[in-house]
């Protein structure tokens, strides 16, 4: 028996080589996975048909432009939120809960003096551990902020036993948000409960968004492209660093890292500050910085208490122990007219 050989034609071939490119280049073009449907499926308190969710939808739809523009200002920080949110098993609503607040921007301040993407007030933000000195203020720091806020948010819900209720009183207070329901005990629920407006609105504004983001079709929205992976790195800092001199080494400008990071008010000085958010291209790079072992760590500053005495004053006390009297105000969380009296105790950082 002969066996005839198989002969290919070069046209036939060069065919086939330009079709199997051709599916490889629009295999390499499709589209990335997007962080909405991993958001709707974890979506748990919002409902589509309530009057005042779709009120606040169709506004939000009504004006598209701010409303992607602020979804875009997430880019940085939301696959971390959402990633945080997720290991604490709690509504993916929450992780929304920053367009309301802040409108994703870490350097918002409101006229209460609260700041960051969770508007802190300084003494909530003292209480939940975010440092506020003259080197860092933890409040605009969007990683330390969010787990704050988190573990605020999760105590409030089990205060309340109610997600929508634990988000009034991250807006009104839990005290005051006690007192409404004992004087209101016929409310049922959320929605039934006689509340301040922007408490009312504050909870409605964050359903009507995550109704919008559950169904953007349904109010001819497109929502902004945002991939379902992390889009910055963080780079850890394991002890306090010259993290200018860092950044030079590694061709990094600091201007991105205070864009990244806005509660950075020291570059010279990283005390307190866990790690630093960045693109992955300049994390890359201060990582390698960091890991060569160049740069010294910067001494600690001792902290002491000092117990305010009749007479005392801010510049008083900042005159005793050589600091500045705004230093004392940001590290203890005062206010611009603090009144400071017999008893209260101040943190004072002093050089090594």
């Amino acid at each position: 028996m002969r066996i005839e050989r198989l002969s290919f034609h070069k046209p036939l071939i060069a065919g086939c080589i330009t079709l199997c490119l051709s599916l490889c280049a629009v295999a390499s073009q499709a589209p990335e996975p997007q962080i909405w449907p991993r958001i709707v499926s974890g979506l748990r308190l919002v409902n589509n048909e309530q009057r005042d969710t779709i009120e606040w939808a169709r506004y939000y739809a009504r004006h598209p432009d701010a409303f992607e523009q602020m979804l875009e200002r997430s880019r940085p920080y939301l696959w971390h939120i959402v990633e945080a949110v997720e290991r604490r098993q709690m509504p993916l609503e929450i992780a929304l809960l920053p367009a309301v607040e802040s409108g994703f921007d870490p350097k918002a301040r409101s006229q209460q003096k609260a700041q960051g993407l969770w508007q802190f007030v300084p003494q909530t933000g003292a209480a939940r551990g975010l440092q506020n000195t003259r080197d860092y203020d933890a409040r605009k720091d969007p990683i330390a902020s969010t787990h704050a806020a988190l573990g605020y948010l999760q105590d409030l819900s089990e205060r309340f036993d109610d997600w929508l209720l634990a988000l009034a009183a991250y807006n009104i207070g839990a005290g005051r948000l006690a007192a409404t329901l004992r004087k209101q005990h016929d409310a049922r629920e959320f929605w039934d409960l006689d509340l301040p407006r922007e408490t009312r609105e504050h909870v409605r504004r964050l359903m009507g968004l995550c109704l919008l983001i559950e169904q953007p079709k349904r109010f001819g929205i497109r929502l902004p492209d945002i991939p379902d992976r992390p889009l910055t790195q963080l780079v850890q800092l394991r002890h306090p660093v010259n993290l200018d001199a860092a950044l030079k080494d590694a061709g990094v400008l600091a201007g991105v890292v205070q864009a990244y990071n806005p509660g950075l008010r020291n570059l010279t000085n990283t005390t307190s500050k866990q790690s630093v958010i960045l693109p992955d291209a300049e994390a890359g790079r201060l990582s390698a910085a960091l890991a060569s072992g160049t740069f010294a760590p910067v001494p600690i500053p001792t902290v002491v208490v000092h117990v305010v005495k009749q007479g005392d004053s801010l510049w008083k006390i900042a005159r005793k122990y050589d600091v500045h009297v705004r230093d004392l105000v940001r590290w203890n969380g005062l206010g611009d007219k603090a009144l400071i009296r017999p008893g209260k105790r101040l943190e004072v950082h002093l050089k090594s």
